[in-house]
């Protein structure tokens, strides 16, 4: 999809529900954290599509779960999703695999019961038994995945088999905090074997997302996710605009210094944002300007919403109009957290 992009944190949005026409919502640390949901969000996704009927697709690089099972869950929370509108890696990561190999080709499946299914689903033999000649590996996220898995996978990957990874998430948000996601042990197989998987299915890379996007026919899609390696750069990477919320893994001194192709066109401490007007930070020479704030070369001045504070000091690091450690002390003394996620703007 090669759709303009609106600029950093620069442009103006009406309420983002009716500017978009789909929300590609990433689940942990979007939806909720572990088991429960992010506070608010809920209410507000249902607000927002009953409202302006912008369509609630869930993008999700876990592939633990199948489609039925997340929706359950999300339905359990009170969003109102079907199956249908569920997206997940497993999902990608099968269909890109059967591109990869024959027909009916055996498939060790280095993870849950649920990316077994998916695997299945699109023609090909899945299986965990040790004893069997394989033709390719599909890894995804399990968090009951024995030792023995990963060694039975390198041994296989090792033997030449086609490789697809379902995404390279270093780690998850979990209520116990920040676990190793599956990019760490896809990351463990690339250290075995000194291979790199022949596909990655999830975000960043455009499949998943490219998928998304055509489940809903959509033509104005807005990606939504709390990390700036997977989320916004897979956005990024597909051409489509995003919103960045606080609610999971990303700080505000990583949005300080986000790389250019990982920049958020909005930026939200949750979800719930969907439902409001964004205003773009102005820049006049070397002064940026957003709401009550202001950041020259000397650092941020002013008073008004935090989130705004933030919006700013991200621009003017950016734009290179103020170093980022003033920007991070004057946050500091303003009573913001900067290097821990944020969930609420106190």
């Amino acid at each position: 999809m090669n759709s303009a992009q609106a600029k950093p944190l620069q442009s103006d949005c009406e309420s983002l529900a009716s500017a978009y026409d789909a929300a590609l919502l990433d689940l942990d640390g979007v939806v909720y954290v572990g088991d429960e949901s992010v506070p608010g969000v809920i209410a507000a996704l249902n607000l927002a599509h009953e409202n302006t009927g912008i369509a609630l697709t869930c993008v999700t690089n876990n592939a633990a779960r199948s489609s039925n099972a997340v929706a359950a869950h999300l339905v359990e929370l009170g969003l109102s999703v079907s199956p249908d509108d569920v997206v997940t890696s497993a999902q990608a990561g099968a269909v890109q695999l059967a591109k990869l190999v024959k027909p009916g080709a055996t498939v060790f499946v280095c993870g849950s019961r649920d990316l077994m299914y998916e695997v299945e689903l699109v023609g090909l033999k899945p299986s965990q038994e040790f004893h069997l000649e394989y033709d390719a590996v599909i890894n995804g996220y399990w968090p009951d995945m024995p030792w023995r898995m990963l060694g039975q996978a390198a041994g296989i990957i090792n033997s030449g088999a086609i490789w697809v990874a379902t995404n390279m998430d270093l780690t998850i948000p979990t209520k116990f905090g920040t676990s190793p996601g599956n990019g760490s042990m896809v990351n463990g197989l690339i250290n075995a074997t000194g291979r790199k998987p022949n596909v990655v299915a999830g975000k960043p890379e455009t499949p998943l997302i490219q998928a998304s996007i055509d489940r809903t026919n959509s033509k104005k899609p807005l990606m939504i996710g709390d990390r700036l390696d997977t989320d916004i750069l897979g956005a990024n990477n597909t051409g489509i605009d995003s919103l960045l919320v606080l609610s999971g893994v990303t700080s505000i001194y990583e949005l300080l210094t986000a790389a250019p192709n990982q920049r958020p066109t909005f930026v939200g401490w949750d979800a719930t944002c969907i439902l409001e007007s964004h205003t773009g930070v102005g820049i006049s020479g070397d002064v940026a300007q957003l709401g009550g704030w202001k950041v020259d070369s000397k650092g941020l001045s002013g008073s008004g919403a935090s989130l705004d504070a933030v919006r700013l000091s991200a621009v003017a690091s950016w734009e290179e109009i103020c170093a980022v450690n003033v920007l991070i002390e004057d946050l500091l003394a303003a009573g913001l957290t900067v290097r821990n996620p944020i969930r609420s703007d106190a």
